[in-house]
């Protein structure tokens, strides 16, 4: 399987909720970087994984481009949900379902393996995309 179908095979894991496939998926020194505050160690994004596909069960990440270099893999998404569950994002109050529709910009994210697994996961969110994009979207101020 290469580094590419792995990278998908995460993100269709993520998008479902399958946190057994994921982590098994997942190096157990994996960092994820760019959308959230702070970096996200293996557990943290498992955490995330579940958080989002609670709040969001139909999330998507909607594929618009995909390449593969050595030991790298690069996807760009438009990630989109529904808001029908609730959103308890890590330092910030609950936020009940709201029903509203996110459809958020295009990202990239850019996957590093190392022995057939994910070591690094870099995300570089768009204008009004990531985290603070996806809250502008549910109406909801990003915590100051």
């Amino acid at each position: 399987m290469s580094n590419l179908d792995l990278a998908r095979k995460g993100l269709h894991a993520f998008e479902s909720g399958d946190a057994a496939t994921l982590s098994s998926l997942v190096a157990d020194d994996f960092t994820f970087v760019g959308i959230t505050p702070q970096p996200l160690t293996k557990q943290d994004f498992l955490g995330f994984m579940h958080v989002m596909t609670t709040a969001f069960p139909d999330f998507k990440f909607n594929e618009t481009h995909a390449e593969e270099s050595g030991d790298t893999a690069t996807v760009k998404h438009k990630i989109t949900g529904t808001h029908t569950g609730t959103l308890a994002l890590p330092g910030m109050p609950p936020i009940p379902a709201t029903g509203k529709k996110i459809a958020l910009p295009e990202e990239k994210e850019v996957y590093t393996f190392k022995g057939g697994k994910l070591a690094k996961m870099v995300g570089e969110p768009a204008p009004d995309g990531g985290v603070p994009g996806l809250l502008k979207q549910l109406g909801v101020q990003m915590p100051g």
